[in-house]
């Protein structure tokens, strides 16, 4: 078996200052992407709230629509009618 070297504190202290660094840059890069994430939120809500108010509008035109067709329909009706009585 082969005996681990010795550690210096040298080595540990660089280690840790490492991964203080590292951590310092994560969290500084959290805080940027929060912001990003908001904005980004609040554009998909605006999205999401354009799309709903055009979803409504085409809905109240196909309602209009449909009720033209059924109207149209109830005259052919009537025309076929008059005409098998004639």
């Amino acid at each position: 078996m082969t005996t681990p070297k010795p550690i210096h504190s040298d080595t540990i202290a660089a280690g840790l200052q490492r991964q203080l660094d590292e951590l310092r840059e994560i969290i500084h890069r959290g805080g940027d992407g929060s912001a990003q994430q908001s904005r980004q939120r609040k554009q998909e809500n605006d999205s999401i709230q354009k799309l709903q108010a055009e979803i409504e509008k085409q809905r109240v035109r196909i309602v209009h629509l449909l009720r033209a067709l059924d109207s149209k329909d109830r005259v052919i009706d009537q025309l076929r009618t008059d005409t098998n009585q004639v």
